[in-house]
Order: C-alpha cells, then structure tokens, then sequence
C-alpha cells in the first residue's frame, strides 16, 4: 500500500546509518571487521531487523593500526582547511601509504575520495590534475580493507540516493577508541 511505500525511505535512511555504524563498531572494537558488506551481503529482515551474512573478507587490526585509521577518519571528516589538508595528508601517511613524489595535495585529497561525501567541486574542480601529480606507490592491507569497506558502504548509500561520508559515521568510534587508548 501507498503508506508503507512512502515510509520507507526512512526506514531505509536508519538502516543505512545502522550499517555503517556496526561496521564502524567493528573496525575499532571487534577482534575482526567484516570487509565485504556489499549489498548481497545485507538483509533486510522482514520483521524489520538487519542481517549482516558472509564474513569471508575480514581483517584484523592492530592497535597502532587501530589509532592511525581513527586519527586519519577524524582529520578527513573535519571540513576542508589548509590546516585540516595538512593534517589528513600526515594522518594518511601514518598509515603506511606511501606515494612516489610525497605531494601533500594528493595525500590529503585521496583519503577525502575514499572516506568522505562525493562533493561536486571534486567534478569541476582540478581533481584530475591533482591525481595526476603523484601516484600510490604502497598501500598497507589493512588500508586496502578499510578502503574497500567504506567504498563499498558509501557506494550502497549513494544508490540508495544518500552521500554519506564514512569518515563522518565512523568518527564517533574513532574518537572512542583514542579516548580509551
């Protein structure tokens, strides 16, 4: 009926914010975090409940592994600044990204690509000559994993019709796991 069709896109909108927030949970505070929530890997339940099915891609993280990654989603959810710019480009190489030049625009844009909301000046901007100037030349597993969870977490919202910036959901469990570290 008409009424549960027009009440579903907040449903889906809370089910969206429950999912990223239980893989956000995981990254910090579980032994494991689940890499491959794509949406065949997520079920809505018909009671209502979310079920999260086939943990085959999963990757343990460190603790330093752990801090690097909250202090990085903190600095990239953080607005735009030169000061924020300089601080997502050395949190990104603290996590063991390295780039052939080392140029401090490319490292602080790369991680707002894989973490933050699409942002319509990234299209008309000078992205292109950005990525252009350097090239990722080592990338760490656990980043590689992290990288894949939130691409395929935001992909997911942005079909659903939500930009989302993982950065911004996953904060609060960033700030939590440095608060108790």
């Amino acid at each position: 009926d008409m009424r549960s069709q027009s009440s579903q896109p907040s449903d889906l909108h809370s089910a969206l914010q429950l999912v990223l927030d239980v893989h956000g949970y995981q990254l910090f505070f579980c032994p494991l975090f689940n890499a491959d929530p794509h949406p065949g890997n997520i079920l809505l339940m018909p009671d209502g409940r979310i079920g999260l099915i086939d943990f085959g891609q999963c990757r343990r993280l460190t603790s330093e592994q752990k801090d690097q990654l909250a202090h990085l989603l903190q600095a990239v959810a953080k607005p735009a600044s030169p000061e924020a710019d300089r601080q997502v480009a050395s949190a990104f190489e603290a996590t063991g990204v390295r780039t052939k030049h080392g140029d401090q625009e490319f490292l602080a844009l790369l991680p707002r690509l894989m973490f933050s909301r699409i942002h319509t000046e990234w299209i008309h901007g000078n992205i292109k000559e950005v990525l252009q100037r350097d090239r990722i030349v080592e990338v760490p597993v656990h980043m590689v994993m992290a990288y894949r969870t939130a691409m395929l977490l935001r992909g997911l919202c942005l079909v659903l019709q939500e930009n989302t910036s993982v950065a911004e959901a996953w904060s609060p469990w960033a700030e939590r796991w440095l608060s108790q570290a």
